[in-house]
Order: C-alpha cells, then sequence, then structure tokens
C-alpha cells in the first residue's frame, strides 16, 4: 500500500524549493509603488493573519446583508431626484426610444441573469408612484435606511490597531455614510448618463466630424475606459472615506486598483456562470433572482475588503516601521 506524504511534509518540501525560497527572499527586499517601502513580504503574512483571524467571509457576508437591505431605499432616493435630470437626457433620446428602455438595456449589461430584469421592474414600479417631495419625511427615512448598507461596510472596516485607526462616534459615522451614499450615488447616476448616452455620442461624432470605423472604436473605447475610471473613483472614495485612518491614503492606492480588476474580473466570471450554468431559477422559481442579486453584492463585497485588507496592511507595517527604533 503506498503511503501519501502528510500535508506538513508536502508544505516544508514546497517551501524548500529553490524558486519558491529565492522568491520569499526577493519579497522580503522588495516593495511596490503605493507600499511607502513596506517589503511584499510583511504586506502578505499581515493579509494571510487577518483573513485568517477576522473571519472575512462572515464580514462580507454581513456587509451583503446590509447593503441588500439598504438597496431599495437607495432606489427611491434615486428615483426622487431623477425629474431633475430626465428632461436634459430626453432631449437627447433618438425618437423611438425612452429613458426606461434605454436604462433596461444598460441594467441587463450589468446585471447577471434575471437580476437585472428583477432590478428593473422594482425602478420601474417605483417611478410609476408619485414621489412626495425632497423634504418630507419619507424621503429623509429613505436616506437613513439607505445609508445603513454604507454603516455596515464602514464597521467592518474598523480594527484595533490604535496607531493607524483611530475611533469615531455614532454620530459622525452616520453622518459619513450618509455623505458617502449621497457620493456613491452621483458617481453611479455619472456612470449610468455614460452607459445610456455612450452610443449616442458615438454616432453623433460620427456624423459630425466624419469618423472611420478605428475611430469609433477609439471612441467607444474611451467611453469604457471612462467608466471604468468612475467605478475606481467609487471605490477610491470608500477607502479613503469610509475607513477610520489615522493617515488618510491619497487617491490613488494598491487596494482600490486591486479592488477595481477583482470587481469587474469576478463581475464578469459570475455573469458569464449565471447566465450558462446556474439552476437558481429552476430550483427556486422568482426567489432564485433574489439569491442571485445576494451573491452578486457578497461577492463585491468581499473584493472590497480584500482591497481594504491589503491597504490596512500597507498602512499598519508603515506605523510599525515608524515606531521601530532605528538599527
Amino acid at each position: 500500500m503506498i503511503k501519501l506524504p502528510k500535508y506538513s511534509e508536502i508544505k516544508a518540501r514546497f517551501w524548500a524549493l529553490p524558486g519558491i525560497v529565492n522568491l520569499v527572499e526577493w519579497s522580503k527586499r522588495s516593495s511596490l509603488p503605493g507600499f511607502f517601502k513596506v517589503p511584499i513580504f510583511d504586506v502578505l503574512v499581515f493579509i494571510l493573519n487577518e483573513i485568517k483571524r477576522s473571519a472575512l467571509v462572515t464580514r462580507a457576508n454581513s456587509m451583503a446583508f446590509s447593503f441588500f437591505l439598504s438597496l431599495f431605499p437607495a432606489l427611491i432616493v434615486l428615483l426622487t431626484l431623477l425629474p431633475f435630470f430626465t428632461n436634459s437626457l430626453l432631449s437627447v433620446i433618438p425618437e423611438g426610444e425612452t429613458l426606461m428602455t434605454q436604462l433596461e438595456t444598460q441594467i441587463n449589461i450589468v446585471m447577471p441573469g434575471n437580476a437585472g430584469d428583477m432590478l428593473f421592474g422594482t425602478i420601474q414600479d417605483l417611478t410609476t408612484r408619485p414621489r412626495n417631495g425632497l423634504l418630507s419625511i419619507g424621503f429623509l427615512l429613505a436616506v437613513f435606511f439607505a445609508s445603513n448598507g454604507m454603516m455596515g461596510m464602514m464597521k467592518s472596516f474598523e480594527k484595533a490597531h490604535v496607531q493607524t485607526f483611530k475611533k469615531r462616534t455614532g454620530l459622525r459615522k452616520r453622518m459619513i455614510s450618509i455623505a458617502l451614499t449621497g457620493l456613491l450615488g452621483v458617481l453611479l447616476i455619472t456612470s449610468a448618463i455614460f452607459l445610456i448616452l455612450g452610443n449616442l455620442i458615438i454616432y453623433w461624432l460620427s456624423d459630425f466630424i466624419r469618423l472611420d470605423w478605428f475611430g469609433a472604436v477609439s471612441v467607444s473605447l474611451l467611453r469604457y475606459l471612462v467608466i471604468i475610471l468612475l467605478f475606481y473613483s467609487i471605490i477610491a472614495m470608500i477607502y479613503r472615506y469610509a475607513v477610520p485612518y489615522q493617515r488618510r491614503f491619497s487617491f490613488f492606492t494598491p487596494g482600490a486598483t486591486l479592488a477595481t480588476v477583482l470587481s469587474i474580473l469576478s463581475s464578469v466570471a459570475f455573469s458569464f456562470y449565471v447566465e450558462n450554468f446556474n439552476t437558481y431559477n429552476k430550483l427556486y422559481g422568482s426567489i432564485g433572482t433574489i439569491i442571485v442579486i445576494m451573491l452578486w453584492i457578497q461577492l463585491n463585497c468581499f473584493v472590497l475588503l480584500v482591497g481594504f485588507e491589503l491597504n490596512s496592511s500597507i498602512a499598519v507595517n508603515r506605523d510599525l516601521k515608524k515606531l521601530r527604533p532605528e538599527e
């Protein structure tokens, strides 16, 4: 009978490989842009220890639940503001098209499977009901509940490293969460406008300056680049203001870059999976759409936490490095 090696033996042999040893030694001496000269090895060790200690998946689940509950109040807030920019959008939408049909098309591109249909159905239902106005009690309550998702995320961003993180009062957290919710709403609306009007801009430029095929493709790629930059801005704003750092990071951070890339890749992969392999609708019926939305939100919350842990690892090691006496 063949005796298989134990996991500890396999692990020891792996770390003893010459290539792995050289890679580890290189990571102890090297750093990356934005790491404040903190070695790559120290950053990775801190991240792995924090993932084991702080139950990253559990925190992502908690964040996802809070965001899901705040999703519909946030939609009410955004749709209450819709009349302020609807007329401007309608003036550039071609004849035979409506704002809702354009919005439905773009939502189905972003959201996987039937989740886009459900979200658009909710938006359509909300827009057919009269709103009570910007200063109504209902609107203020919607703003309050919409900010609960941001509050849950801010709690997940708290750590006990006092040299790097500071304490915030409940009132200050609420004010920051409301401000961030409003800011993210503006950025999301801007992204939606670019998505909706992107093709119209390309057609207009093609007719006005007679763009060739290459020029039209370049403008289309530029549109998606702007959308990615807006998406990055959302994540960067979250890391800059939602995390209670003693010393704030700049706008461009390794964590925001990593989270943006992972979020785009994971959303594309998840959308492909839902379109081709998922059986939620067959097993659960219409409630399967809610499950898909929850999983999509959970996946993005996990990505946000990974980027946060990367930034936190850099910040904690940076501050510890300053506290150590010079050798």
